[in-house]
């Protein structure tokens, strides 16, 4: 007599058969669970790694662009002040012109009230932009040398003058609108990239969103560590390296003013070419604030700011110097020591303290 299973075993064993089905037995063999599990948790550490990649590699792009956008910016307010000083030469001269040309006009009509000229009186009063007529400026200069006004050198190079800088005139007239269209373009390219940035960011939801975290945890942490190893290193080897550079410049007595300037700003959001305290900044624009803050001015994207500023060696590096990263150049932040930076990082981010990635600094620039 065969004795039925008792229903709570029976009920198990079904589940087992449903789940697994008769043939599982024979093709998954001696694998356990266990390892199944574990080649399903390496398949999401792979996919999170990735992603991870991925977005770094985006914020690396989003500040590129963001700085070319800023440079762009940057040049456009350089043109616009060459472009009005264009113009007000260009008034100066035309004005000068027309004063030259009432000085004839009185000279003319006194010569021909007195009777000293027969030419028609039309025609040698005649205004003229460019002074083009080869008679009519010989009759003009004859007239104004017999008055005792003016030269004929004068009135040639005063209209060679102008028309030189009509010329320069227009061709930054030209570079300014070409200039316009590039800022545009550029804005345009930060921005679209940023809402990419987002929407791969975003597409990571339940538990990979949480792996994500984790793992850019881990990897800031890593960072943070290894950034800290390095400086312990400089430091260590400070004094022999001082020995090594001759003529670096001086740490500044501000540079502490410099640091909790920026310090006060913690928490800001970031925004493409932006220098507004508790508003909004980009990298620059926060590096330009805070040595603002120590009465020292400086150029208004960070490719300016390195190349205009005097450099130290990475292992001399001091609080409050610059760290510049990127190639082409496209990020700076606020050296604090111990490896570690304030800085704006990024689109979608805010003023915070960084760790530094050594291998990618360009190079380290002493203000003040």
């Amino acid at each position: 007599m065969v004795h039925p299973l008792p229903r709570r075993g029976l009920r198990a064993l079904l589940c087992v058969l449903a789940l697994l089905g008769a043939n599982s037995f024979l093709v998954l063999g001696p694998v356990g669970a266990g390892q199944l599990r574990a080649a399903g948790v390496d398949d999401k550490s792979r996919e999170v790694a990735a992603l991870a990649d991925e977005l770094e590699r985006l914020i690396d792009r989003m500040n590129s662009l963001g700085e070319d956008y800023a440079e762009a910016l940057t040049l456009q307010d350089d043109l616009a002040i060459e472009l009005k000083a264009a113009t007000e030469e260009v008034a100066r001269t035309e004005q000068e012109l027309a004063q030259m040309r009432g000085t004839l006009y009185v000279a003319a009509v006194s010569q021909f009230m007195q009777g000293g000229r027969k030419s028609t009186l039309t025609n040698l009063l005649a205004s003229t932009d460019r002074v083009q007529d080869s008679l009519q400026r010989k009759q003009f200069t004859s007239i104004a040398l017999n008055a005792g006004s003016m030269s004929s050198d004068r009135l040639d190079t005063l209209a060679t003058d102008l028309k030189k800088q009509r010329k320069k005139l227009e061709k930054k007239q030209e570079q300014a609108e070409k200039l316009a269209m590039t800022v545009l373009s550029r804005q345009s390219a930060a921005e679209e990239l940023a809402v990419v940035y987002e929407q791969r960011q975003a597409s990571a939801t339940g538990e990979l969103a949480v792996l994500l975290r984790l793992e850019r945890d881990r990897r800031s942490q890593l960072a943070f560590e290894e950034a800290k190893r390095i400086a312990d290193g400089f430091s260590k080897n400070y004094a022999s390296s001082r020995n090594q550079y001759k003529n670096l410049p001086k740490v500044s007595a501000q540079n502490q003013t410099v640091v909790n300037a920026a310090l006060s700003q913690l928490g800001v959001p970031y925004r493409y070419a932006r220098s507004s305290p508790g508003v909004a900044f980009d990298c620059s624009g926060l590096t330009s604030y805070a040595w603002a803050k120590a009465g020292v001015g400086m150029p208004r994207n960070s490719r300016a700011q390195f190349n205009s500023l005097p450099h130290v060696p990475k292992s001399m590096a001091m609080p409050g110097d610059l760290v510049f990263s990127g190639s082409p150049i496209h990020h700076v932040g606020i050296y604090l020591g111990g490896g570690r930076m304030v800085h704006a990082p990024r689109s979608g981010d805010v003023v915070k303290i960084g760790a530094i990635n050594w291998g990618r600094v360009v190079g380290v620039a002493r203000p003040g």
